[in-house]
């Protein structure tokens, strides 16, 4: 009888430890689950945050060089216009020629520069215009035929916006860089439950999450990141030639 009440006792006993003891895994198991959650959150607002940071600073510096240092510049270039006109010295003259000439440059330089950090179409416009603005100055410098098919209007707010110019900006430029493409098309549409953006390259073919992987280049980390915070899908698509990226984003 003392054998079954000891026996009992150790049944119930081994019972607990056991329940105890797959209660403590649990819980270590749930504290570890949501502290990566945790982590993983602050990683994406800090990441989102950076983003924004870097989006502001662009538009910052973008406005200085064009309302300051184009200013000084096309100031110069003015005054300069004037002496020409007014100096009889043909040698003085000409070199006053090649100074306008150097502002002229210079003042283009911060144009291009002041256009790259922050298009103003962008925002005053959207993006089809200024994708298309930005395409028709690659292809004075390329010759790469650019081609934008709206088969659908997205409904994007500014930020969004923003986030796809970009996308879409790396891609041309390491298409530009390595492709050697003669054509680049961007597709725009739409299904219930999302809206889609295409690109199309014939360039040459190459694996996008091998370059992820093994890249260390800010412009393709770039990518990934703009991707992550839109919460958008990219995907390479099978293509006979070139190459065929999509990008879905939630409605």
């Amino acid at each position: 009888m003392e054998n079954q009440e000891v026996n009992t006792i150790l049944l119930v006993g081994t019972s607990v430890m056991l329940f105890l003891g797959c209660g403590l895994i649990f819980i270590v198991f749930f504290y570890q689950n949501h502290l990566a959650k945790i982590k993983r959150k602050e990683a994406e607002v800090l990441l989102k945050a950076n983003l924004e940071s870097e989006k502001n600073e662009r538009k910052r510096i973008a406005a200085d060089i064009h309302d300051g240092l184009s200013g000084d510049l096309n100031a110069i270039r003015n005054f300069v216009s004037i002496f020409q006109k007014i100096e009889a010295d043909p040698e003085k003259s000409d070199m006053l020629k090649s100074i306008k000439t150097g502002v002229e440059a210079a003042l283009e330089n911060t144009r291009a520069i002041s256009y790259k950090l922050m298009p103003p179409l962008l925002e005053s416009a959207g993006i089809v215009v200024a994708l298309d603005d930005y395409f028709q100055r690659v292809s004075i410098a390329t010759k790469i035929v650019f081609t934008i098919d709206e088969k659908a209007e997205l409904k994007l707010d500014a930020s969004t916006a923003y986030e796809i110019f970009r996308i879409v900006q790396e891609f041309t430029t390491n298409m530009v860089k390595y492709g050697n493409a003669s054509h680049f098309t961007v597709v725009f549409s739409s299904t219930s439950a999302h809206q889609i953006v295409e690109m199309f390259d014939d360039g040459v073919g190459y694996d996008i999450e091998a370059l992820f992987k093994s890249s260390k280049g800010a412009g393709i980390s770039n990518i990934r990141s703009r991707v992550k915070i839109l919460e958008a899908k990219l995907e390479q698509r099978p293509t006979e030639a070139g190459n065929h990226f999509v990008i879905m984003l939630k409605k």
